[in-house]
């Protein structure tokens, strides 16, 4: 049985609608929305208790993405909410999966998002002594499925290219990959079939700076002139020169090339848009 835990989300629902219905069920939030609390364990092991004999997975896919929010939300969703989930659903053997980020490694100032992955990436780490029960996949940025986060790089672009302002950006000397999210369920699987676990980054071993993207996108909008490279200050802790391999699971998956692929889907959100 399949499990997704926040099924609404990008990643969530891109996970439910990968399996036959009969095999899998997204929990609603009201069930869910206090696991967070101390001494939930139990009672996430005993919702889960009528499927204890039969292999079941879970995906917490549920968590807060916007570094604006508070760091106590933070915590709250994205580390007791999932470290709550591995205590209780290990007592029955299941396949726990939580996702983070391929940053929490590379940035040593860390914004509440980060600070909240790199601790549920630490708990899982030490977690698998014996139970080897959670897997801890750091993704990149996702893309597909919906409007692009208006808070992140791309959802920034969208909004410019939606409203025909200028786009204001550092030199772009960033690294980024970028993963279709539907790419992004079918290598989660390999990594599943392949009994994985402890903690794992995702990489599909294309990065891109963020300049020749936003060059690219607005080229293929023919709003170049809408773009203003340069103007605003480069962060000072940043991944500027770390290329990660393509994860070496990955033999049979065939990523789709980032830079069409991103102009294919912004044009798909702006036909969404105008709908």
């Amino acid at each position: 049985m399949i499990f997704v835990i926040g099924g609404r989300g990008r990643l969530g629902s891109a996970l439910f609608r990968s399996y036959p219905c009969a095999e899998v069920q997204a929990l609603d939030r009201a069930i869910y929305q206090n696991w967070y609390k101390k001494n939930s364990p139990d009672a996430i092991a005993r919702f889960f208790e009528p499927w204890r004999n039969q292999p079941a997975t879970i995906f917490v896919a549920a968590g807060i993405l916007d570094p604006r929010r508070p760091l106590e939300e933070h915590m709250a969703v994205n580390y007791y909410l999932a470290k709550n989930i591995i205590e209780g659903a290990c007592k029955h053997s299941f396949c726990v999966v939580t996702f983070g980020s391929v940053m929490e490694e590379l940035i040593k100032k860390q914004n509440f998002y980060i600070q909240s992955k790199t601790a549920l990436g630490k708990f899982v780490s030490s977690s698998n002594n014996g139970s080897q029960c959670a897997l801890h996949i750091r993704l990149h940025t996702l893309y597909g499925i919906g409007l692009p986060s208006s808070f992140i790089f791309l959802g920034q672009i969208y909004h410019a290219i939606k409203n025909k302002i200028p786009f204001k950006m550092t030199e772009g000397k960033q690294l980024r990959e970028y993963h279709h999210v539907d790419d992004e369920v079918l290598a989660i699987k390999v990594l599943l079939d392949k009994k994985m676990h402890g903690v794992i980054n995702l990489s599909h071993g294309e990065p891109l700076s963020l300049s020749s993207m936003a060059h690219y996108i607005f080229d293929n909008f023919n709003l170049s002139h809408l773009l203003k490279v340069g103007v605003l200050p480069e962060p000072n802790e940043e991944n500027y020169g770390t290329l990660y391999s393509k994860t070496s699971a990955f033999t049979t998956i065939k990523f789709r090339k980032t830079l069409p692929a991103l102009v294919t889907y912004l044009r798909s959100c702006e036909q969404e848009n105008e709908a």
